[in-house]
């Protein structure tokens, strides 16, 4: 094929204008915080393209912290941070980042999630989840916005799979304190999908494969409000002796998750550190670089994962 220099300009024209378009689509917020995480940064997928359930209408504008805190979400979205194609496994983790319901520690818990487990092979979607405000006005009401948007991302990314070189029995859910919350939530509560609807994305199971959760907190409650099913997917929990002291999540909390899994014979692992506080997961580039012995729990994760029977 030969190019002619009209050709040349008019197709420099058409990619300028496609680049114009994705650039314009972006939120302020989602611009400020690509500025805040630099190059490499994915742009977001909305979760929905068409209606978004239980949407509310006069939500005030989403905002972005300086050290890449989201709040006032109402448009949930996720961002594929996918593993070098020579390294990848198929596997992908649905991460929800911490922060109370209402706020999401992007920076430290999605971002920092796939700076390690891209490098293993494990691809990172990271979820932007409703929060409170502007979502409920309870906690009941905040984990149902929440949970529903936890489902339709591993729905999505089932329905993505092929294009991002996934394996669609391979897509789990992990999550940083509030962020584990729902995490566990999300094992609890899942269905197959539904065979009739018009939506393709909504036939598809909102099971994990898997669920994580680091410092799972409850708004500091000891006792689990989770009700698992015997199909719940394995779960693997990672906390801290000295979380809970001031504040955080005590350790009672995942204990009596772990129980409660056991009872079912649902494969369970918890691993208890000695230190960590409730930011045990937190895998911080330098705790990472010096061996910080909370940071090994993705390997931890990964080596016990593996050997469970399929």
């Amino acid at each position: 094929m030969n190019v002619t220099p009209r050709t040349l300009v008019w197709l420099t024209m058409l990619l300028l204008s496609v680049s114009c378009v994705d650039a314009a689509e972006l939120t302020p917020s989602e611009k400020s915080l690509q500025e805040i995480l630099g190059p490499g940064t994915p742009d977001p997928i909305p979760l929905w393209t068409t209606e978004i359930p239980e949407f509310k209408t006069d939500a005030p504008p989403e905002t972005v912290e300086a050290r890449g805190t989201i709040r006032m979400v109402s448009v949930p979205t996720i961002s594929p941070y996918l593993a070098p194609a020579d390294k990848a496994t198929g596997m992908a983790i649905v991460v929800c980042a911490g922060g109370g319901y209402g706020g999401l520690d992007w920076k430290t818990h999605v971002v920092y999630a796939a700076q390690v487990f891209n490098p293993l092979g494990v691809a990172v979607i990271g979820l932007k989840y409703r929060t409170r405000p502007p979502n409920g006005t309870t906690n009941a009401d905040i984990q149902r916005i929440a949970l529903l948007d936890a489902q339709r991302a591993i729905r999505l990314v089932r329905h993505r799979a092929a294009e991002w070189k996934l394996d669609p029995r391979q897509v789990g859910i992990a999550g940083y304190s509030a962020g584990a919350n729902l995490a566990i939530n999300s094992a609890a509560n899942f269905d197959s999908g539904r065979a009739d609807a018009t939506d393709p994305i909504e036939r598809l199971s909102c099971r994990p494969d898997f669920a994580i959760g680091a410092a799972t907190w409850h708004w500091r409650q000891r006792e689990s409000p989770f009700r698992f099913q015997a199909t719940a997917p394995p779960v693997f929990l990672l906390h801290a002796t000295n979380d809970g002291i001031n504040g955080g999540a005590p350790i009672e909390l995942p204990k009596a998750i772990a129980a409660d899994l056991q009872q079912l014979g649902v494969p369970v692992k918890l691993a208890i550190f000695d230190e960590g506080g409730h930011g045990v997961g937190n895998l911080i580039p330098q705790r990472v670089k010096n061996g910080f012995p909370p940071s090994q729990w993705p390997q931890l994760f990964l080596e016990w994962y593996r050997h469970l029977p399929r």
